[in-house]
């Protein structure tokens, strides 16, 4: 099957490098929108999507946060934004991707 595996609420980003290391994280439910879509009983996390700072250390072992808010472009959308899938972006400047997805649904956008 062509495309790639729909994020979720479960999913699991790759912890960040670089300005602020952070371990891989779960994403939790996006704070702020009020619009939740579900698939298969487990929400779908859209473009914007803004979930919990992960909580790091620099290289110099000072604390610190990255925010993680999603960048996704596919052509599905939802609510005229497009939905997250498996390797989008949750914050380029720290490397954070959507890693793996540890729901047992099989829901694949393209």
């Amino acid at each position: 099957m062509s495309g790639r595996l729909v994020a979720t609420e479960s999913a699991i980003d790759s912890g960040g490098t670089g300005a602020c290391n952070t371990p891989p994280l779960v994403l939790g439910r996006p704070g702020g929108d009020p619009v939740r879509v579900f698939c298969g009983k487990q929400m779908v996390v859209k473009e914007g999507d803004t979930f919990n700072p992960a909580p790091g250390t620099t290289p110099k072992g000072d604390p610190c946060t990255s925010p993680r808010t999603l960048i996704a472009k596919r052509k599905v959308f939802v609510s005229k934004r497009s939905i997250g899938v498996l390797q989008d972006v949750l914050n380029s400047s720290t490397n954070i991707i959507i890693n793996k997805d540890s729901g047992q649904h099989r829901v694949f956008a393209v």
